[in-house]
């Protein structure tokens, strides 16, 4: 067999072409591919060891299921490349891991709900079917536009082949365990509950610790996690009235209404991999958020500091402004106080030395109190972006959103250009690479940057919506 990388630029099955090799996986690999119309879709490869039919069997299974939060497969079959006999399932694309999410924090007690509630609907579906996962950990949990996504593909059947029950419920508890300490995971980083004094926000401290000692099922979770309503994104702006238009008949977007905002403020913060933290009262910014994790980096609390939750986006640290800017600015400020001497001395007309002289030889007395100079424009500090102008420039951006993929950056950079043309938003990209930002605003000083920051919040952006600085 060829490897995994050598199969690209191949069709298979007459209809999908493998465009590009995602990741290999033992005896199999995952592609980019269509699904025959042109429509994104992820193929997985899987090299044939004499257990075809059993794993066509169980991806026909898979395949009716209707549940939103397990990824659908929505094509299956055998084919052959090279030789080499193969079975493929076409599955919907997904952008990214909770695995990913986890390498830059923790989740708040929002943002567990509601995983908590996608994956008890997921793992509630394969068990009514007969089937188990096995394999809940973050980085099969995925996500697929909005919505929270349980790898589908690799399940198998709950019940041994002789039909044996009590392995049935035994696998299926082994789920739930699974499930227990992944949300275990998700809040504090660790896989288990390293003695009693671990404290957990309700209700997950009797969820985790009765589905960890398996007293508890998944219906007994579903119970104490109550309703999670769906995250809900922002209405859009309401068209001006035609009566409102300018002349030339071109159309200004209507800022929302006092109601409208208000209801922003109240609202759930949106989808768990869409933004950064979920929307408590009295949320804590990005700013705090980042500085509270750097100062306990080495024991992080637990639970986690409150703040607006996300789905898609890969949240990376706001690092602190360089020393090299608190020095510049120590040094301009010096040197001010330096021209302000000079010119006092300018403006009396004479210089340290001679005014001594003066002194020393003069009849009359010399007043006690000088005559203070005249004020002057340069004796106010200079911005440190000024003074940083000989070594570099001071680049501060507005982030609405973060991708991996630049494709998915531009998509959304136009649908907020339609929404709110007035914000220009763009596609930036700190290294050429991803990730992929969404900013709005463009290059601004990092007071325009703040101030932007709170006028995009208020026009529906979300809450998350941070300032960072990208000096070049």
């Amino acid at each position: 067999m060829q490897l995994w990388n050598d199969y690209e630029g191949r069709t298979i099955a007459e209809a999908y072409p493998l465009k590009k090799l995602i990741r290999p996986e033992g005896r199999s690999a995952f592609f980019l591919t269509t699904n025959g119309t042109g429509t994104p879709s992820m193929v997985r490869l899987i090299e044939a060891h004499f257990d075809e039919s059993e794993i066509l069997t169980r991806w026909k299974t898979i395949s009716e299921i209707q549940q939103e939060n397990l990824v659908a497969m929505r094509k299956f079959g055998e084919t052959t490349l090279d030789g080499t006999p193969l079975v493929y399932a076409v599955m919907e694309p997904t952008e990214m891991s909770l695995a990913e999410l986890l390498q830059n924090r923790t989740l708040t007690v929002e943002e567990t709900k509601q995983l908590a509630a996608s994956l008890i609907g997921a793992l509630t579906a394969l068990h009514q079917s007969g089937l188990v996962h096995e394999h809940l950990d973050p980085a099969n949990v995925l996500a697929a536009g909005e919505t929270v996504k349980l790898r589908s593909d690799c399940v198998r059947e709950a019940a041994s082949p002789d039909g044996d029950e009590a392995e049935a419920s035994r696998r299926k508890a082994g789920d739930v365990q699974e499930l227990a300490a992944l949300l275990l995971q998700a809040m504090t980083g660790r896989r288990s509950l390293q003695g009693s004094a671990t404290m957990l926000a309700p209700p997950f401290d009797g969820i985790i610790r009765n589905g960890l000692s398996g007293k508890w099922g998944l219906s007994e979770m579903a119970a104490a996690l109550g309703p999670v309503a769906k995250p809900q994104q922002p209405p859009a702006p309401a068209p001006v009235p035609p009566a409102a238009a300018k002349p030339d008949n071109k159309q200004i977007p209507a800022a929302p209404s006092a109601a409208t905002t208000e209801k922003l403020k109240t609202e759930s913060a949106g989808p768990l991999f869409d933004r950064a933290e979920s929307t408590q009262p009295a949320p804590p910014t990005k700013l705090e958020t980042a500085a509270a994790a750097s100062a306990n980096a080495a024991a992080r609390p637990v639970p986690p500091a409150q703040a607006p939750d996300v789905r898609h986006r890969i949240v990376r640290p706001v690092e602190r402004e360089p020393q090299r800017l608190k020095m510049i600015a120590a040094i301009a400020i010096a040197a001010l106080v330096l021209l302000a001497l000079g010119w006092y001395f300018l403006r009396s007309g004479t210089s340290p030395a001679t005014q001594s002289t003066a002194t020393t030889s003069a009849s009359a007395p010399v007043p006690s109190t000088p005559v203070p100079p005249a004020p002057v424009a340069a004796t106010s500090p200079a911005p440190a972006s000024a003074a940083a102008a000989g070594t570099g420039r001071t680049e501060w951006r507005v982030v609405a959103y973060t991708y991996n993929h630049q494709d998915q950056a531009q998509k959304k950079a136009d649908e907020m250009r339609a929404k709110h043309p007035a914000f220009n938003p763009e596609v930036f990209s700190p290294h050429g690479r991803a990730p992929y930002l969404v900013t709005v605003g463009g290059a601004m000083t990092r007071d325009q940057a703040i101030a932007f920051r709170a006028k995009a919040r208020s026009a529906g952006l979300p809450r998350d919506t941070y300032a960072r600085n990208y000096t070049r």
